[in-house]
């Protein structure tokens, strides 16, 4: 039965998505699967779910997607410069852990977790860039970022709970995305039709200093 169960529940994912910042496409997407950033940011936000509803199936689900995502640090500067921190968003040795600790005595499930966190390193993995930085409360900071034609692009913004941040991509006058929602997360996603740098924007809309990782394909 737990076999059949978790299948069932990653096909649910797209009902625990990241919030999206708003997306305008310049040209049809590539490809209608989502990339490595949108895994990610599911992943993050299914975990945090399990753990507010105590539910080990829903963590481990977590887990294993994100067992499935190879993060590589990018010393990526942004405009005004800011110190590079160690990322604060759980890995998925963290939530294989949690997992276990939410199972307890369920020894059926306990079991099924151990099989997946050993099965994990078997699994193909997928890659994306993260720069983790600290951002003033008030303050904003500005990156330029190159990305190919014709590919699905996506930008990932994932905060560490402290402050409300907003995402804004502009590529020459054109908007990508327009993030104003009162959270610290929010994912872009675009085609462009040719070779261009864009320009990523991080706003800290609280007078709190916060830290935040951005997230890239």
């Amino acid at each position: 039965m737990l076999r059949l169960f978790l299948p069932a529940l990653l096909a649910c994912l797209p009902l625990t998505a990241p919030v999206r910042a708003e997306t305008v496409t310049l040209t049809p997407p590539a490809a209608k699967t989502p990339g490595a950033v949108s895994q990610f940011m599911a992943a993050q936000d299914l975990f945090a779910l399990g753990r507010a509803q105590n539910d080990p199936l829903a963590v481990l689900a977590a887990a294993r997607l994100s067992a499935r995502i190879k993060a590589t640090e990018a010393d990526r500067t942004p405009e005004p410069k800011a110190e590079a921190l160690p990322h604060s968003h759980p890995d998925a040795t963290t939530m294989f852990t949690a997992a276990k600790a939410l199972a307890a005595e369920d020894t059926g499930v306990t079991d099924l977790i151990a099989r997946s966190e050993a099965e994990a390193t078997l699994l193909p993995t997928r890659t994306l860039l993260s720069s983790t930085r600290g951002i003033e409360g008030a303050g904003s900071q500005t990156y330029t970022l190159p990305f190919f034609a014709g590919s699905l692009a996506e930008i990932g913004l994932l905060g560490d709970g402290k402050a409300n941040l907003d995402l804004t991509v502009v590529v020459g006058e054109e908007t990508l995305c327009l993030n104003r929602d009162p959270a610290d997360r929010a994912l872009c996603s675009f085609v462009l039709p040719e070779n261009a740098s864009v320009t990523v924007t991080i706003t800290n809309r609280s007078e709190t200093a916060a830290s935040y990782s951005l997230l890239t394909n």
